[in-house]
């Protein structure tokens, strides 16, 4: 479709040229006449040129463009109003827009960052202003000029950001914050961060209750299954009284259980200093932990394999691996009827140093693998607990392996059994002089 302005110059033109074609003819001169006009078109579209953009310049959109320009040129211009105008209308829409989300995140109780593909902070809430001080001059400054904690920066840098980094002591020795960033765009990163003081010092609370009532509770326990031990060796003791000491003695014995293994849990949430890092040998670690199972085996009729690589080394702590596999081990006895299969392997491949437990016994329904290393946990209560199990021992397991930069990977089908794999960082792998 042919615009107005458009059909108007064209036929402005064809007239003009027709009318210089009459002249030429009749003065005798076709083509002088006719490259003069045609001259004197292309003058007069440069003139209209220069003056719409100097209207332009002049930014003069609020006065009507016919009263200025004639033609398609006033057609364009009217276009540069109308898209002006809706320029206008989106911008002032995108503005209240953000204006709005600025409003809803200074309202957020957690700081906000915000980081354009280098690093350098764009913006942030009230919150962050309030955690760090954050003044105007910072903008487009590095954020990891700001805070400088070394951990911080190696987060930062290394790109991985799936769990959150928690520290203390950046701008007060008593805070702890915990950072989280999402990548978002063509590299730009959203920086939130969460003052958690509160919430630590809970957990903190509660890791010393803990602690406090499980040591407070050893010593009258033992106290106590001194007296029924001495009392179940007593000559000439009364039937009834028999099994009651004998129950009695069963429930302190996992009572104590439960203690040390609540006193172990402790001390690995708790200890913060570096684990103390030692050769390991893989191999005599396993034939020891099997050794172990093979007495506790008694008269049940589990088969116990082990393989792997015999010259497998790895830097660690061994009182803590060895507390970890066992507790696998032991578990994989204790929940696998009789007659099953518990084999474990160890070797390492070209990602990683992997220690599995696997077995052929009843398996674990999917729904409960996510929450299988939650502190008393337990798939089937009444089963567990009839069993003897103290319901934390793959909370150690997996406080073991956080210990050692390594993760537990749990696999199991319902009536094939199941297998835990302990994944160590191949970082970790020392190699045999040969």
């Amino acid at each position: 479709m042919i615009r107005r302005g458009f059909a108007v110059e064209l036929r402005w033109f064809v007239l003009s040229m027709a009318a210089a074609a009459i002249v030429g003819v009749a003065v005798g001169y076709f083509l002088v006449v006719m490259c003069l006009a045609l001259l004197l078109y292309v003058c007069w579209l440069f003139y209209n040129i220069t003056r719409l953009e100097a209207w332009i310049i002049a930014a003069r959109r609020k006065t009507n463009p016919r009263n200025e320009l004639y033609g398609i040129f006033g057609e364009i211009a009217e276009d540069v109003v109308l898209l002006r105008k809706r320029y206008q209308k989106e911008k002032l829409r995108l503005q209240a827009v953000v204006s709005r989300v600025q409003d809803m995140t200074s309202a957020l109780t957690d700081g906000v960052v915000l980081l354009d593909s280098l690093g350098n902070i764009e913006w942030w809430n009230e919150a962050a202003k309030q955690m760090f001080d954050l003044r105007d001059v910072d903008h487009g400054h590095k954020l990891t000029n700001i805070i400088r904690h070394p951990r911080f920066v190696k987060y930062f840098e290394n790109g991985k950001y799936g769990d959150p980094l928690e520290l203390e002591g950046i701008r007060h020795p008593d805070q702890h914050l915990q950072f989280q960033i999402h990548p978002f765009g063509q590299g730009e990163r959203l920086v939130v961060l969460r003052d958690v003081t509160r919430v630590y010092k809970l957990e903190q609370m509660r890791k010393d209750f803990v602690a406090n009532v499980s040591h407070e509770l050893r010593t009258p326990l033992t106290v106590v299954r001194g007296y029924i031990e001495t009392l179940s060796d007593a000559p000439s003791i009364p039937p009834a009284w028999a099994r009651a000491l004998t129950a009695m003695q069963g429930q302190c014995q996992r009572m104590t259980a439960l203690i040390n293994d609540l006193i172990t849990l402790t001390k690995l949430e708790t200890d913060e200093r570096e684990i103390r890092q030692e050769a390991v040998d893989i191999g005599p670690l396993i034939q020891t932990i099997m050794s172990d199972a093979q007495a506790l085996n008694g008269e049940s009729t589990h088969t116990l394999i082990h393989k792997g690589d015999e010259n497998l080394v790895l830097r660690g702590n061994e009182k803590e691996l060895r507390s970890a596999v066992s507790n696998l081990v032991f578990n994989a006895m204790k929940y696998s009827p009789d007659g099953c299969k518990i084999e474990v392997q160890y070797t390492a491949n070209e990602h990683d140093v992997v220690i599995s437990v696997s077995d052929t016994g009843v398996g674990i329904d999917p729904k409960h693998l996510p929450r299988l290393t939650e502190r008393f946990y337990r798939v089937d209560g009444g089963r567990a607990t009839t069993m003897g199990g103290t319901g934390l021992g793959l909370a150690i397991v997996k406080h073991v392996l956080l210990r050692h930069d390594a993760q537990l990977r749990i696999s199991s089908k319902v009536g094939k059994g199941s297998t835990f794999s302990c994944h160590f960082p191949k970082a970790r792998l020392i190699k045999r002089a040969k």
